[in-house]
């Protein structure tokens, strides 16, 4: 196989056997690019988007996604990143999210099917050591943002401190809460109860990977900045200076939207 394929073809690789893993009906597509490819492509993108998207419904519908330990087991397909650097292409922008769950809340406290949860998001914790995880809560649009503001970031807090309490070494992972309030909603303008519900939430994911915008890229970004001092003392200068490299760009795009 042309070595300007393979790139293609282990990208693939990684999206069927998530697809497979989470009862996703996914065929890849025949490729007929034609000359160097990077890979990645508009045929590309559009399947990356239906299996995220497909991930998403499942967990609104409070599945458990089967993602991490996939895309490790994958290793024997193709080196990506050698691959990219023997083609002198960039390395694949392509990447699928280890860490990406949500949580839902009543107004008394976190979903008891949610609650059943946290034993295979610690699971997930367990295999990150030293990357920096935003625990981030929400709330509905009803009250003041200030009032929920402090609720989102109970809720953020409530599942950071599930998870260290199941940690073997919980001094080995960061987790950061932040509380969102009502600005990154999952059904923007809600108006029914069952809308209302899918916003009240607590939000995993890793921070080099957070697309958020706005405000609550700003809050997200700021908790960061704030945790900097402890960070160098946990990671040493060298992973922290990593960190910051991130930080520095996430403050750009916010900057930009």
């Amino acid at each position: 196989m042309d070595k300007s394929k393979i790139t293609c073809e282990t990208l693939k690789a990684i999206r069927k056997q998530v697809a497979d893993a989470n009862g996703i009906v996914y065929t890849p597509a025949k490729c007929n690019f034609e000359g160097a490819c990077a890979g990645t492509c508009p045929a590309c993108e559009k399947e990356r988007e239906y299996i995220e998207n497909q991930l998403s419904l499942k967990r609104k519908a409070g599945e458990i996604v089967k993602i991490a330990g996939l895309v490790a087991g994958l290793a024997t397909l193709a080196p990506i990143a050698a691959v990219a650097q023997e083609m002198n292409a960039p390395e694949p922008t392509e990447t699928i999210s280890l860490l990406d769950e949500e949580y839902f809340f009543d107004f008394g406290g976190i979903k008891p099917e949610n609650e059943d949860r946290i034993e295979q998001l610690t699971e997930l914790v367990s295999e990150l050591p030293g990357e920096v995880i935003i625990i981030a809560g929400s709330t509905d649009a009803r009250g003041s943002l200030a009032y929920n503001k402090k609720l989102s970031l109970k809720r953020a807090e409530y599942i950071r401190s599930m998870i260290l309490s199941r940690l073997k070494n919980p001094e080995d992972y960061i987790l950061i809460p932040v509380g969102l309030a009502f600005l990154n909603p999952n059904i923007p303008n809600a108006q029914t109860e069952a809308e209302h519900e899918q916003n009240r939430r607590a939000s995993t994911f890793l921070y080099k990977e957070h697309s958020l915008k706005g405000e609550a890229a700003r809050i997200v970004n700021k908790a960061v900045k704030d945790y900097f001092d402890t960070l160098e003392k946990e990671l040493g200068t060298s992973k922290f200076n990593e960190i910051k490299k991130i930080w520095k760009r996430k403050v750009k795009e916010e900057g930009k939207n």
